[in-house]
């Protein structure tokens, strides 16, 4: 299902401004005072029935920026100049009281982490009345009846039956559906959004990204809409701001900056993204000729508590030594369910996997402390996987003494370095807590604890889904490189058939809990045979081919 065009492109001069960003700088106030310049006078302006881009390197400043325009800022943010004009009022002078009068009611705000955005001790309905209580004064059937309206625009199935659900109890793409629907709530006229379609598969992001094309058609919507994934945006946005260290280095219409861009660094992103239909494959795995896979699953089947229809269905599937397996599927397909049974975070209910030649205990806590360093898994979300009271340097000397008796003492901080350099973070992160980090640098250093381990196994779920495309392709390569001098095999789990395209040697397609098509990558790319492998690569965004710069 391919997005339809950006449908507010005529005459944007003419088209009123809505929300006007002047000269804004921002700084994070560390523990000592100082102050630390994250963003760096950007001006923007939106307009009325628009989508505007926002796309950067991981700690470029653009959710933070994206964060301001909606007044919004955290307890360590100054503000060291500029204005944010909603409706002639400066949003950064006003008091939280006076904000909440506008979040949700006139702008909209869509997180990163659904599972951070929602809470789980309330039920999906009682969180969805809230706001349309509070806003719109809706009651009894009305409420009721608006909470359905919006579960169905975001394509959440049995709407009536999520209601009563609590948002733990979804996948992580179906958070981020009901975290849109929280949002749209109230019809707001400005939607802020900060990487809304990360978690989601391609035909489910192409179903959300058409919702918002409508949107804005219908109801004249302005979007702010912050990725790191240019094909998405080119795709979408009217406009589109670049940033790099906190500065806006280009903007301008989408297929102006994406085809033709003349910063440098717009054209590093464009080369670094990788291509569905131009990635090179991988090479051969080393050692996948080896007769013992590391990996072997045999009719696997899992079910969640309480729940009567198992969500993955005797699944086979093998691994071998330096091979790395792509999974992709849409939301709740079942492959991240897969990879917690694999990793012993949760125990199939039948079947049997085989680590190494042997039985692996069903559960974690049951397998040998050496086991538990050579299977690691990468999980999707690092602010559940991080803990918030330990620094960087902590989170990763943890691993490095249960499972690396060849680093002494005297060296961890050594190795450390070492690992942060491996997904290029700088040393100067290494006392920083995961408060201070972004995203995109959050997700690097779940990635570096899981590599600290120097494991055999490596099970990634969604990992470079935050990253902007310089950091993904050089994680990817960190990736190829540990399979193809350490042989460490690798599940990779993905909603990013480019990266999937590039990366695996051979790939799964699941669909309620099933396989409905396996094969070498290239094939199953090339000449899909189910129709929903063909549907999921039909709906792909692929970047075009950018214009030699004019001299």
């Amino acid at each position: 299902m391919p997005i339809a065009g950006p449908a507010g492109r005529n005459g944007p001069d003419t088209i009123p401004v809505v929300l006007s960003m002047r000269d804004l700088s921002l700084s994070y106030e560390g523990a000592d005072g100082e102050l630390n310049p994250v963003v760096h006078e950007v001006s923007l302006d939106l307009r009325r029935g628009e989508i505007l881009g926002i796309v950067g390197e991981s700690g470029s400043g653009k959710s933070t920026t994206a964060l301001a325009s909606m007044g919004y800022r955290s307890p360590n943010v100054r503000v060291g100049g500029g204005e944010v004009l909603l409706g002639g009022t400066n949003l950064l002078t006003l008091d939280v009281p006076r904000l909440r009068t506008i979040w949700g009611r006139r702008i909209g705000f869509v997180a990163q982490q659904a599972s951070l955005a929602l809470n789980p001790s309330l039920r999906i309905g009682a969180q969805l009345a809230a706001p349309l209580k509070k806003h719109m004064a809706l009651a009894g059937k009305a409420l009721h009846d608006r909470q359905v309206e919006l579960l169905r625009m975001v394509d959440l199935p049995d709407p009536e039956a999520a209601l009563r659900r609590y948002s733990f109890q979804f996948s992580g793409g179906q958070q981020q559906r009901i975290a849109i629907a929280l949002a749209m709530s109230c019809d707001p006229e400005i939607l802020v959004m900060d990487e809304p379609t990360t978690g989601l598969d391609a035909t489910t992001q192409a179903r959300i990204s058409d919702l918002l094309r409508a949107l804005v058609r219908e109801r004249k919507v302005a979007v702010i809409y912050v990725s790191h994934d240019l094909g998405l945006l080119h795709a979408l946005a009217d406009r589109i701001a670049v940033m790099l260290d906190g500065r806006i280095v280009e903007t301008g219409a989408a297929d102006d900056v994406v085809v033709r861009g003349g910063h440098p660094y717009t054209r590093a992103l464009m080369a670094a993204a990788p291509r569905i239909g131009t990635a090179n494959l991988p090479t051969p795995a080393a050692g996948a000729s080896d007769a013992l896979p590391v990996l072997r699953a045999r009719a696997v089947v899992c079910t969640h508590p309480g729940a009567g229809e198992p969500s993955v269905h005797g699944i086979d599937l093998e691994v071998a030594r330096g091979e790395t397996l792509g999974i992709i599927g849409e939301s709740g397909s079942g492959k991240s369910t897969l990879l917690r049974a694999i990793a012993g975070l949760m125990a199939p209910t039948a079947g049997s996997i085989d680590f190494q030649g042997d039985k692996l205990a069903p559960l974690v806590s049951k397998r040998p402390v050496r086991t538990r360093g050579e299977i690691q898994l990468i999980f999707q979300n690092p602010d559940s996987s991080l803990n918030p009271r330990q620094t960087v340097r902590s989170i990763l000397t943890r691993p490095i003494r249960l499972f690396r008796p060849d680093v002494r003492r005297g060296d961890e901080t050594a190795e450390i370095r070492r690992l942060l350099a491996a997904v290029r973070l700088p040393d100067s992160l290494i006392d920083r807590f995961p408060s201070e980090l972004s995203g995109g640098q959050k997700q690097r250093i779940a990635i570096a604890r899981a590599f600290a381990a120097r494991p055999l196994l490596l099970l990634c779920d969604e990992i470079t889904s935050a990253l902007d495309v310089s950091v993904q392709a050089a994680i990817l390569d960190l990736l190829k490189d540990l399979a193809r001098e350490n042989g460490v095999a690798t599940v990779f789990v993905s909603h990013d058939l480019a990266v999937v395209r590039a990366l695996a040697h051979s790939t799964i397609v699941m669909r309620h809990g099933r396989v409905v098509e396996r094969g070498e990558t290239g094939a199953v790319f090339t000449d899909p045979r189910d129709p929903y492998t063909r549907a999921l690569l039909e709906a792909v965004h692929d970047l075009p081919p950018a214009e030699a710069p004019h001299v």
